[in-house]
C-alpha cells in the first residue's frame, strides 16, 4: 500500500522548493507590475486609447510566441531559460524607474517583459514533472495552479496602495528586487533537460542553420495538429471559444477600468484594488470552494450558460451604478477621491465583483474541465498552447476599439453594451429555440445545446 503523499512531503522535494519559491517571486513581481502599469499610464497619459495599446503589447507576445515557446523550452535546458529570464526581468524592472515618463519605452518594456513571461511559464510547468516524483505530481501541480492564482490577486491588490503610499518607483523596484533574488535562488538549481521530439529536434535545426521555411513549418504542423484534434468535437471548440471570451473581457475591462473610476465614478483608479480586485478574488474562492463541491451532480452546459447570462447582467449593472447611486452627480470632485468618499457607490461595485468572481468560476471551470476531458493527455500542450494564442488574437482589435471608443463616448455605454451582448449569448445557450428554429440547426448543434428545447422535454 503506498503512503498518502502530502504538501509537506512535496515541499521536502529542495528541487521543486527552489522552483516553487522561484515561481512566487516571479509571479508577484510579473502580476504587481501589470496591474500598476496600466494604472500608471492612465494617469501618464489620461487616455483610454493610451491604456488599450498597453494590453496590446501584454497580449501580443502570446500571439506571436505562443506556439513555438513550448517547443523551444522542450529542447533547452529549462535551469538556463528561468535563469536566463529571470535576470533580464529584472533589468527591465529597474529600468522603468529610469523611463517611467516615457510612454512609448513603457509599451517597450511591458512587450518584452510578457514575451519573456512566454517561456518562463511553459519552462516552469514542464520541469515539475521532471523534478519531482511520480506519485508527487498530483500535489505539485495542485500546489503551482494555486500559487499562480493567488499570486495574480496579491499582485493586482497590492499594487494600488502600494502606489498611493509609497509611489510607482518603489513599485518597480519592489519588483525588481524580487526577480533578482529569484536569479540568485535560480543559480542553484540542477540542470532540467529532456530528450526533444521529432518536431523538437526539426525546430534546433532550423534555428541553428536560421532556415526560416523550416521554422514557419513547425508553427504550421503544430497549428494544423491542434485543429485535427479539436475538428468535429462541438463541446471542445466551444469551450475554447468560451475560455477567448473571458480573456478578451478581461482585457477591455482592463482598459476601461482607470477610465471608468476616475472619470465616470471620480474614484482613484488605485482604489480599485479595494473595491474591485479583492472582492473580485474572495467570490472566485468562494465560488471555487461551492463548485468543487456539487459541481460533479451539474449540467456543465446549463451552469455556463445560466453564469453567462447572470455575469452579463452584472456587466449591465456595472455599466448604471452611477445611475443607480445618483448621489455622484450632485457632489463637486474637483479631482479623483478615495473610495470611501462614495460609499453607497462602492458597496454596489464591491457587490458586483464578489458576484462577478463567482460567474468567472462558473463558467471558466467547466469549460476547462470539458477541454480537459475531451482531448487526449499526450496531445493536452498543443491544445492549451493554442488556446493561448486564440485568447490573444481574438483580444487584440476589441481592446484596441474599447480604448477608442471610451475616449469618445465614455466608459457607461460601453459596459452597457456588452452586459446586453454577453446576455444574449447565455440566453442563447439557455433558450437557443428563441434564436433559431430546429430546422436551422443541423442534428450533432441541437444535441449539443440540448434537444429539449425544440422537442419540449
Amino acid at each position: 500500500m503506498t503512503a498518502r503523499v502530502s504538501f509537506t512531503s512535496v515541499i521536502k522535494n529542495r528541487g521543486f522548493l527552489n522552483l516553487w519559491i522561484n515561481q512566487i517571486l516571479v509571479q508577484l513581481s510579473y502580476n504587481l507590475l501589470n496591474f500598476a502599469l496600466i494604472i500608471w499610464v492612465f494617469q501618464l497619459t489620461g487616455s483610454s486609447v493610451a491604456v488599450s495599446a498597453l494590453i496590446f503589447a501584454i497580449y501580443l507576445p502570446a500571439l506571436l510566441l505562443g506556439l513555438f515557446s513550448g517547443v523551444l523550452v522542450d529542447i533547452t535546458d529549462r535551469k538556463k531559460i528561468i535563469m536566463m529570464i529571470d535576470f533580464l526581468l529584472s533589468l527591465a524592472f529597474f529600468s522603468l524607474i529610469f523611463f517611467k515618463e516615457s510612454y512609448p519605452a513603457i509599451l517597450v518594456v511591458a512587450f518584452f517583459v510578457n514575451a519573456l513571461g512566454q517561456f518562463y511559464t511553459p519552462a516552469e510547468a514542464s520541469a515539475v514533472p521532471i523534478i519531482v516524483k511520480k506519485d508527487q505530481l498530483i500535489t505539485a501541480n495542485a500546489i503551482f495552479s494555486s500559487t499562480v492564482f493567488s499570486c495574480f490577486l496579491v499582485g493586482f491588490a497590492l499594487a494600488g496602495p502600494l502606489i498611493n503610499h509609497l509611489g510607482i518607483n518603489f513599485v518597480f523596484g519592489l519588483g525588481g528586487t524580487l526577480v533578482s533574488l529569484a536569479f540568485l535562488l535560480s543559480l542553484i538549481f540542477p540542470s532540467i533537460v529532456t530528450a526533444p521530439d521529432m518536431q523538437g529536434k526539426k525546430l534546433i535545426w532550423a534555428i541553428r542553420k536560421r532556415h526560416l521555411s523550416t521554422i514557419k513549418e513547425v508553427g504550421l504542423f503544430e497549428i494544423l495538429e491542434t485543429i485535427h484534434l479539436i475538428r468535429g468535437k462541438l463541446s471542445v471548440l466551444t469551450s475554447v471559444v468560451i475560455l477567448a471570451l473571458v480573456q478578451l473581457l478581461i482585457g477591455v475591462l482592463a482598459v476601461l477600468m482607470p477610465s471608468f473610476f476616475e472619470k465616470t465614478l471620480q474614484i482613484t483608479a488605485t482604489d480599485a484594488s479595494y473595491v474591485l480586485v479583492i472582492p473580485l478574488g474572495l467570490g472566485i474562492v468562494i465560488g471555487g470552494l461551492v463548485l468543487g463541491r456539487i459541481g460533479q451532480r451539474l449540467i456543465k452546459r446549463i451552469v455556463v450558460a445560466r453564469s453567462i447570462l447572470f455575469g452579463g447582467l452584472l456587466f449591465f449593472l456595472v455599466g448604471i451604478a452611477p445611475i443607480i447611486v445618483p448621489a455622484i452627480q450632485h457632489l463637486p470632485r474637483p479631482k479623483p477621491l478615495p473610495f470611501f468618499y462614495q460609499p453607497p457607490l462602492s458597496a454596489v461595485l464591491v457587490v458586483v465583483s464578489f458576484l462577478l468572481g463567482i460567474v468567472m468560476v462558473s463558467i471558466l471551470v467547466p469549460s476547462q474541465t470539458v477541454l480537459q476531458e475531451n482531448t487526449p493527455q499526450q496531445d493536452r500542450g498543443k491544445v492549451f498552447a493554442t488556446l493561448g494564442v486564440a485568447m490573444s488574437g481574438l483580444s487584440l482589435l476589441p481592446i484596441l476599439l474599447a480604448g477608442l471608443l471610451a475616449d469618445i463616448f465614455g466608459t457607461t455605454p460601453i459596459l452597457m453594451a456588452l452586459g446586453a451582448i454577453i446576455m444574449l449569448i447565455g440566453l442563447f445557450g439557455l433558450k437557443p429555440s428563441l434564436f433559431f428554429r430546429e430546422e436551422q440547426l443541423p442534428y450533432h448543434v441541437r444535441e449539443f445545446l440540448g434537444l429539449g428545447h425544440w422537442e419540449g422535454k
